[in-house]
């Protein structure tokens, strides 16, 4: 008589099934379990990788007027949960203001339509930044802005020009304006009002209820681009600029030789001729740097020299001249073309 082994038994079986289902349930608890308290212990990622979650508040200030409007705001902001950092441009490099969010200005306009002295820097950097083809226009585009401007209508076409000149350039490289430039107007007198009033909309509009009339038109909130009536405003301008361009061309090199010139021509009358060419180019011998480039040129920051060569500073340059490092061609080459005369 043959006796069963222990572990060809029923019971056995269900014992040892139940055990190691009892085992795997266990270990699967504990890995999930460590992995959630990994996932806990490591810190949670921005949602924009480099970017930094506080906004930035600039005050462009001489005589104080745009500080203390600048720290109004602050207070304002504040009291609506909203974290931000005052900041006075003569300490920031520009370099990081592709970091940045959210950035909001309060500039006053001094002489000849300049910003103040602490914000002449930062400035000077938009503008050439703006207008340097190789800079492109993204630079920025991570970034939304709105800008507040105190002068006095008594300068003309001044009036505002610094806050203006910092809403053109920080658009030019690709941040989104949320708000149209406020201008307040010391000689009026409202200058609190008004920037009462821009403040308010900048806080709801930040905050994410903002009436669709009250926001820039054609901005969208949920991406930053812009849409509609701003695309074909640029596209109006992008064809401005080239039949400006083409006007140019047709000032430098003369609309094309008229019927009485023609026969004048024929007769043996050259004098149209020589006056064209006394008038285009000297002497006859053709500029290798013609107006149309020399234009274009001096737009990006270039100095000419002569009639054949140009110098200007790159941001690299710039930046070794700070004190904040150089480009590979002094770091692997030991070239320094900031000592380059």
């Amino acid at each position: 008589m043959t006796t069963a082994s222990p572990l060809t038994s029923l019971p056995a079986r269900l014992a040892l099934l139940t055990f190691f289902s009892l085992s795997s349930f266990f270990f699967l608890y504990k890995s999930r379990r460590l992995r959630q308290l990994r996932l806990a212990s490591l810190p949670t990622p921005s949602p924009r990788d480099g970017a930094d979650p506080r906004g930035k508040l600039f005050f462009a200030s001489e005589t104080g007027t745009s500080e203390a409007l600048a720290r109004r705001l602050l207070r304002l902001l504040s009291s609506e949960g909203l974290a931000f950092d005052l900041v006075d441009p003569s300490g920031y490099e520009p370099e990081d203001l592709q970091k940045e969010n959210v950035v909001l200005m309060v500039a006053s306009t001094w002489e000849d339509g300049r910003p103040p002295p602490n914000a002449e820097f930062l400035a000077r950097w938009l503008s050439e930044s703006a207008e340097d083809f190789r800079v492109g226009s993204i630079l920025l585009a991570r970034c939304k802005f709105a800008v507040f401007g105190v002068g006095s209508r008594s300068y003309g076409e001044g009036f505002n020009a610094a806050a203006r000149g910092f809403s053109r350039w920080m658009r030019a490289l690709g941040a989104s304006e949320i708000l149209p430039v406020g201008e307040g107007d010391v000689d009026a007198g409202d200058v609190d009002e008004v920037f009462g009033s821009w403040s308010t909309k900048v806080v709801r509009l930040l905050k994410g209820d903002l009436h669709e009339k009250d926001r820039r038109p054609g901005l969208n909130l949920e991406n930053g681009t812009l849409e509609g009536s701003e695309e074909e405003e640029d596209y109006d301008e992008d064809e401005e600029e080239l039949e400006s361009a083409m006007a140019d061309m047709e000032d430098i090199a003369g609309k094309g030789p008229s019927r009485k010139s023609s026969a004048a021509s024929r007769n043996g009358d050259v004098t149209g001729e020589k006056k064209l060419a006394a008038n285009g180019d000297l002497n006859g011998v053709k500029e290798m740097v013609n107006p149309i480039i020399r234009m274009n040129l001096e737009r990006q920051g270039y100095k000419i020299i002569g009639s054949h060569s140009g110098v200007k500073l790159c941001r690299w340059t710039k930046s070794q001249l700070r004190g904040r490092g150089g480009c590979y061609k002094h770091s692997f080459y030991g070239i320094e073309s900031h000592s380059i005369s």
